[in-house]
């Protein structure tokens, strides 16, 4: 049924959630000099998802973001004169060295990678990217890695499909399955476009199929194969 499988990247094959953590209290304690708890990193996590947030909906542009989301996380914590452009800048450097991959990503990628093409689509700064899937161990399995950033558009816009469509040559929608852990970037850009979805979380996305996890999926596609 499927040919194509387009994975989210992060928190659904990688776990951001964990990079985030490590490379912020990284960056915040080489730029502003102190060590960030545990709560703070949520403080920032909160922040920064309602930038990518109203970045989907082009309320506010990757600029705005990459700025915006530390000089409101550094008032938020209380850090005073800080360069906010410099904090971001190491920021970024950390998320691009920092790979953690969940444990059942590799053996899924390479069980699926022997019947479907793989690729990635993610919302993103594409040295960051290409730099953390570069030191992933599943790297050899995806065929490519389609980033907002080169493509200029971020999901769930259909303009983002554009590049998908030109790599694979093959303009049947029901060949693709979109998978991913956001409702508002990769469900809904799957329905944008007109592709089946799946959904990593709970249920009540709205999407064709849910899974709890990475790990459930080779199951469910041997299901629907059937």
């Amino acid at each position: 049924m499927y040919r194509y499988l387009l994975f989210d990247f992060d928190n659904t094959i990688m776990d951001f959630t964990k990079t985030e953590q490590l490379a912020l209290k990284k960056a915040v304690r080489e730029i502003c000099g102190r060590d960030i708890t545990d709560e703070e990193v949520s403080v920032y996590h909160v922040i920064n998802d309602g930038y990518w947030k109203r970045l989907e909906k082009k309320e506010v542009n990757r600029e705005q973001l990459k700025f915006g989301r530390f000089a409101d996380f550094t008032k938020a914590i209380g850090i005073e004169n800080v360069d906010v452009n410099a904090l971001n800048r190491r920021y970024m450097d950390c998320l691009a060295e920092t790979v953690v991959e969940y444990p059942d990503s590799y053996k899924v990628l390479k069980e699926l990678s022997g019947r479907y093409r793989i690729y990635i689509i993610t919302n993103g700064t594409t040295y960051i990217q290409k730099g953390r899937l570069a030191g992933t161990s599943f790297r050899e399995l995806v065929c490519r890695m389609f980033i907002s950033d080169e493509i200029g558009a971020d999901k769930p816009a259909v303009e983002f499909f554009g590049p998908i469509i030109r790599e694979t040559g093959d303009a049947d929608l029901s060949r693709y399955l979109v998978i991913g852990d956001s409702v508002t970037s990769d469900i809904r850009f799957g329905k944008r476009i007109g592709v089946d979805t799946c959904y990593v979380g709970a249920e009540g996305s709205g999407a064709d199929y849910t899974i709890a996890g990475i790990g459930d999926l080779p199951e469910l596609l041997k299901r629907i194969d059937m």
